[in-house]
């Protein structure tokens, strides 16, 4: 699955605004926005103050089933769970491509026994024919599972639910309504983990894309000063169109109680981002973008949460071993403009791979404005992995 290349078409819009369940809740004309296209070869290469004393959480009460969600009893309903989790747990050997040009093996191994857990939910990657996608976990959704999440089960039991997106056709083919479907759906498999998987534990919830938006509305619905909140280690929201936050401030935009984060080792906060190649200036951003409602738009560098820039620990497929590492080769920083918009700026740094990387993002703007979209998660997913075990360190000495 290692190489699986997703195929994009360029979006007929680039929004579309779609009523999602309870709320509004923008949703993307994503046009296969996994992170798995790319794939250069090795030799390219405020704050949540935690509680004073340990204070484990109770665990919420079950929440009520949705009606016309998927039943996610079903562990067929699942590409990852534990028990039946081999897509996110093999085929992630590594190889290290150091800035000087040394290299060395990186074995995988998942974690025996993980004190969090990851709720995750993959981008518009369906290539089925149809406005939605049904529940067949395909090779695409599988691929995407593994280079986006799977890397995550070194720290985490990770939770994958099959939903019926929106695909890449019914983005590009609109008819009629928008579906609530592919939100029951999500709304759904959280309610099943919670009631019957979860018993307290910490939990990180990631997202791309349609993931992210699908994501941000169950946060804001049914997390957000919620019982549920005390389990949030934290949130990863990438490809994010616009986060809001009041200017200056960390908390009470999008979210009215779950602040954006500050420091790796703070939990119960969130890391939003939306990535663009230093120097595009194709469009202006759909990701990042600035809002008009009172609100900043917020940016999260999961390399450098408090701010500034810093080296990018990026991961892309490779021929064997099936996965690469590129350490020292590119940087991000979190960037305002004067417009409001604030972007991810991902900076190729100079050596032996720059002409390579340079052509390998480039290749990977999907369209104007989109920036390298489909590397969000790519881009910082060893930065990503550090900042998972701060915030387990943290979460174990307070709870």
């Amino acid at each position: 699955m290692g190489d699986f290349t997703t195929t994009y078409s360029k979006p007929l819009t680039a929004l579309r605004l779609l009523n999602m369940s309870a709320g509004a809740c923008l949703v993307l004309a994503l046009a296969s926005c996994g992170g798995s296209t790319v794939q250069p070869t090795a030799s390219m290469t405020g704050s949540t103050t935690p509680p004073s004393a340990p204070t484990p959480p109770t665990p919420p009460p079950p929440p009520p089933p949705v009606s016309g969600g998927t039943d996610y009893s079903v562990v067929a309903h699942w590409v990852c769970r534990p028990g039946s989790d081999t897509v996110c747990t093999t085929g992630l050997n590594a190889i290290v491509d150091n800035a000087d040009g040394t290299t060395s093996q990186q074995p995988f191994t998942p974690a025996a026994d993980p004190a969090i857990d990851c709720f995750y939910i993959y981008p518009t990657v369906s290539q089925e024919q149809t406005q939605l996608a049904d529940l067949t976990d395909s090779p695409e959704i599988q691929a995407e599972a593994r280079a986006q999440v799977g890397r995550l089960s070194s720290r985490c039991r990770v939770f994958a639910p099959i939903y019926r997106q929106q695909t890449s056709y019914g983005l590009n083919h609109p008819s009629g309504s928008p579906s609530d479907i592919p939100m029951l759906d999500v709304q759904s498999a959280w309610n099943y983990y919670l009631a019957n998987d979860n018993k307290g534990r910490g939990v990180v919830i990631i997202g791309h894309s349609q993931g992210t938006i699908l994501l941000q509305n169950l946060i804001a619905g049914s997390i957000d000063g919620t019982t549920s909140q005390a389990l949030l280690v934290s949130a990863f929201l990438a490809g994010d169109p616009s986060f809001g936050v009041p200017p200056g401030g960390d908390v009470g935009g999008t979210f009215a109680h779950i602040p954006t984060c500050s420091d790796a080792t703070q939990t119960g906060c969130i890391y939003v981002w939306g990535s663009y190649l230093a120097g595009d200036t194709s469009a202006p951003p759909i990701f990042g973008r600035a809002r008009g409602d009172g609100l900043a738009t917020a940016c999260v560098n999961p390399a450098a949460p408090a701010g500034g820039s810093a080296m990018l620990k990026y991961y892309h497929a490779n021929t064997s071993p099936p996965w690469a590492e590129a350490l020292g080769q590119l940087s991000g920083v979190c960037t305002k403009d004067s417009s409001g918009d604030n972007i991810f700026v991902v900076t190729v740094e100079a050596g032996q791979f720059a002409s390579a990387n340079t052509t390998a993002l480039k290749a990977a703007e999907v369209a104007p404005g989109w920036g390298v979209h489909p590397l969000d998660i790519a881009l910082v997913q060893g930065n990503i992995l550090d900042v998972l075990d701060a915030e387990i360190a943290t979460w174990q000495a307070h709870h």
